[in-house]
């Protein structure tokens, strides 16, 4: 599942690994497909790589939005089309280039482009890396409330990330007076300077770059974070691959595709809800927020600095769910609306979350925030676009204090005016 963070929730602790075997049920029927493409193709390893991306494609429908797996609404169906055609276009923008010797940073996550629990007021960006060369990010902090930077393992070729190698965030850094920085990406540590240590599997580099904004970050047209990256012991360019390197990259976007719609077409299990905690499949009602942590101890996708909390919505047409609380101290912190999918509502346009400088306080510094398919006429609407039931997501990086449970009460839409 931050662009992205829900995954953390259900990760390769559970779900997505049911998932991902469910997949595997229908390999034998892509092999022999892939044999199809072999000998009715026209004879380039490429066309039979897209052959086979365009089974993964067939292989996600069939296998996993299904009625099988609870996926009947025609509405969620139809949300679930779109949502694959985001992990396409990830897939695309990611893998079909990419270059592990020399990455270029990606955003995760655009406004139309969405997948893994992705954040209104967060820009994020991704690099594909290798473990066995050393690289040096150049950046700077901006305006960002909150930065940081993780490696995670095991997502080579287009993989699904297993687990987080090292993180390391603003808190840790050194950074000049202009907020500008540098860090390096290496096995060794260097002699001084900030340091993201490599280890075996070490694959890509995601980053982290909050906002506590009136806008929301990532709804800016055009808002570029400055980053780079770069490789400090590059190997030498090799000539240009053609056939086999193009059937290559090819095959690391069906790899994206079905290992990413494996984590994002499945719904939380009772048994993983009770494991995180946090997690809260009774509508319009939140459990205590928490850390994440999977079964299997690792990371993979997840914010190491941060508290999550999250509920279903249901309401009529003419109900209102009330949500009061507080926010605790900390460094960051806001709430917002996903589907079924772990994408966020039309930030663009609407007012579908709210962090802590966009919020109305009450007089003794609590919060009231209404989630409401129309204007309630009252502050910190958070619009549902209609829809009946959805995610409530909260976030929270360096709490100082533990974050409290957030108070619900469903009412009826008029009482609120």
């Amino acid at each position: 599942m931050d662009r992205r963070d829900f995954i953390k929730t259900i990760g390769y602790a559970g779900g997505a690994a049911t998932a991902l075997g469910t997949l595997a049920g229908g390999l034998g029927a892509s092999a022999a497909a892939a044999a199809h493409h072999e000998t009715t193709g026209n004879g380039t390893q490429a066309r039979t790589a897209m052959g086979e991306l365009l089974d993964a494609i067939r292989e996600v429908e069939t296998n996993l939005i299904t009625a099988e797996r609870g996926f009947t609404d025609p509405a969620d169906l139809a949300e679930a089309e779109r949502a694959l055609a985001h992990i396409l276009h990830t897939a695309l923008e990611f893998w079909l280039e990419a270059k592990p010797n020399r990455p270029v940073f990606k955003p995760y996550v655009t406004p139309t482009r969405k997948l893994l629990g992705c954040n209104p007021d967060s820009v994020y960006y991704f690099a594909p890396i290798r473990d066995d060369r050393s690289y040096r990010i150049t950046g700077n902090v901006g305006a960002a409330t909150f930065t940081s930077f993780t490696i995670e393992r095991g997502s080579q070729e287009g993989h699904a990330a297993r687990g987080s190698i090292a993180a390391i965030s603003d808190e840790d850094m050194e950074i000049a007076h202009d907020g500008s920085y540098e860090i390096t990406v290496s096995r060794d540590k260097p002699a001084r300077g900030n340091w993201l240590p490599l280890g075996d599997g070490a694959s890509q580099v995601t980053t982290r770059h909050y906002h506590e904004s009136r806008q929301n970050v990532a709804a800016i047209p055009g808002r570029v974070i400055p980053i780079s990256i770069e490789t400090l012991d590059p190997e030498p360019l090799a000539p240009y691959g053609g056939d086999e390197e193009i059937a290559a990259h090819l095959r690391w976007i069906a790899n994206f595709v079905r290992e990413h719609s494996a984590m994002t077409f499945q719904k939380t299990s009772p048994e993983m809800a009770k494991q995180l905690g946090w997690v809260s499949l009774v509508p319009n009602r939140f459990n205590a927020p928490g850390q994440w942590k999977s079964a299997s101890g690792d990371n993979a996708y997840g914010n190491t600095h941060a508290w999550y909390n999250q509920a279903l919505y249901e309401l009529a047409d003419d109900e209102a769910l009330v949500i009061t609380g507080r926010f605790p101290a900390c460094r960051f912190a806001n709430v917002v609306l996903w589907n079924h999918f772990m994408q966020s509502y039309d930030y663009a346009n609407r007012q579908i979350s709210l962090n802590r400088n966009q919020v109305h306080y009450e007089k003794d510094g609590s919060f009231r925030i209404v989630v409401a398919h129309r204007d309630p006429g009252v502050p910190n609407w958070l619009d549902t676009e209609g829809r009946r039931a959805g995610t409530i997501y909260w976030r929270y990086v360096f709490p100082t204090e533990t974050p409290q449970r957030p108070k619900t009460k469903v009412v009826k839409l008029d009482s609120l005016a």
